[in-house]
C-alpha cells in the first residue's frame, strides 16, 4: 500500500524533499514507515514525534492505504548557534533570554515582551488560550531570524511564544536581539515583532465578559 510521508524543519533539509510517497506492506505501522525512510534516505528519526492525518499518533499505530504520516522534530528546544526559537507552555523569562543574548562582543540588547491585555476592545478579558503548530512555528521563527540578519547584520536572536491558558498580565511572547550596535538591535527587534504576528502559526481563543471566541487573525499568505 502507499502512504504519503511529510517532513518538517531540519528533516526536510536532510531528506531533501518536503514529502514523498512510500510503498509498505498492508497493515504496516508508523515504525515500519520510519525504518524504511531511515534506510532509504540516511536520516535518523529517533526522538521525532509523528502525526497521522494531522493528528498526533503513537509509533505503533497501524496505517491504511493513502494515509499521511508526518515526522516532527522535537520542539522543546530550538537552539541553533546564535538563534533560539521555542514554542513552550512554560513561563517566559527575561533573565533566561539575557543569559543567551549577552556576549562581550554584543554591546546592545533589545527586547519586546507581549502580555495578555485586559480590557481588550472594551471587554474585560478572563483568559486567552494559545494554540500553535509548534514544528511549523519554530521553522517560521528561524526563517524570521535569518531575514533579520540579512537586513541588520550580525545578531543573536531569542524568540519564545507561550501556548496554553494565560491570564491578564501574563507574557505570551518574548523577542530578544543582541547586536554589536544599538540601532541594529532595536530595528531587528521591531522587524521580528511585525513579521511574527503575521506569519507564526499561533491562534488565540479568548474568554471575556461576552463568552469565549477565537480572535480574528491575519495572514501574509494566499488563502483558499
Amino acid at each position: 500500500m502507499q502512504v504519503n510521508v511529510v517532513f518538517f524543519a531540519q528533516l526536510k533539509r536532510e531528506v531533501g524533499v518536503e514529502q514523498l510517497s512510500v510503498e509498505v506492506p498492508p497493515g504496516s505501522s508508523v515504525r515500519t514507515v520510519a525504518a524504511l525512510v531511515e534506510a532509504q534516505h540516511g536520516v535518523s528519526l529517533k526522538g521525532c514525534m509523528v502525526a497521522v492525518n494531522e493528528t498526533y499518533a503513537a509509533p505503533d499505530q497501524v496505517l491504511s492505504e493513502g494515509e499521511e504520516v508526518a515526522f516532527l522534530p522535537p520542539v522543546a528546544g530550538g537552539s541553533q548557534g546564535d538563534t533560539l526559537c521555542e514554542i513552550t507552555p512554560a513561563v517566559l523569562s527575561l533573565s533566561t533570554a539575557d543569559a543567551f543574548l549577552v556576549r562581550p562582543e554584543y554591546g546592545a540588547q533589545a527586547y519586546f515582551v507581549g502580555t495578555v491585555r485586559s480590557p481588550n476592545s472594551g471587554k474585560q478579558v478572563e483568559f486567552i488560550e494559545y494554540e500553535g503548530f509548534a514544528p511549523l512555528a519554530r521553522k517560521v521563527m528561524h526563517e524570521a531570524a535569518a531575514a533579520a540578519r540579512e537586513k541588520h547584520g550580525e545578531l543573536r536572536v531569542y524568540l519564545q511564544h507561550r501556548t496554553g491558558k494565560l491570564f491578564p498580565g501574563d507574557a505570551s511572547i518574548l523577542i530578544g536581539v543582541g547586536s554589536p550596535h544599538r540601532r541594529a538591535a532595536l530595528e531587528a527587534c521591531d522587524f521580528l515583532i511585525e513579521h511574527l504576528k503575521v506569519h507564526v502559526p499561533v491562534w488565540k481563543h479568548e474568554a471575556d465578559e461576552d463568552g469565549q471566541h477565537w480572535v480574528a487573525g491575519q495572514t501574509g499568505h494566499e488563502t483558499l
